[in-house]
């Protein structure tokens, strides 16, 4: 009985244990820079649409400002904490009841009204008595979506 412990002649199949770790090396390093990239345009995303809700959120409370009689308007001069921003007035009302729920629910409003006259240089320095309206739309951690600052003129009886 004859034993040959190796055929130099004969040709090899498969890989080597060595190639292996390398081939799942790469293909580790390759699937978590797959991963890092999903979870940062997720995060891009969430914030993109914060900030869309946000501004929404801040838009909807000057035009409510805007409609309401100027001598009331300080009565809308608060801060909702996260989770308590009223809702616009249903169709046809005056007053909001409900609070903004299912995505806004998770950002804060401060409406900040100082009466202030605003001044037109160009115009031989003209002044126009009224209030500015400052919205801020915030996170739960403090952080500033959306700001929006307005000028409301002072109606004048004729």
């Amino acid at each position: 009985m004859v034993f040959t412990i190796s055929n130099p002649h004969a040709r090899r199949t498969g890989f080597t244990l060595l190639e292996a770790l390398v081939a799942m090396v790469i293909l580790a390093l390759v699937a978590s820079s797959a991963a890092v990239g999903l979870g940062l345009s997720s995060a891009a995303q969430h914030q993109a649409r914060l900030t869309q809700l946000a501004m929404q959120a801040a838009q909807q409370q000057v035009q409510f400002l805007m409609e309401k009689p100027y001598d009331s308007m300080s009565d809308h001069a608060v801060v909702e904490p996260v989770g308590t921003m009223l809702a616009p007035p249903a169709a046809g009302g005056v007053e909001r009841t409900s609070t903004l729920g299912g995505a806004w629910s998770g950002l804060g409003r401060r409406t900040t009204l100082t009466d202030e006259p605003l001044t037109f240089s160009q115009f031989n320095a003209v002044r126009i008595e009224g209030t500015r309206i400052e919205i801020e739309v915030f996170g739960p951690d403090g952080t500033i979506y959306a700001s929006i600052r307005r000028h409301r003129t002072r109606e004048t009886e004729s």
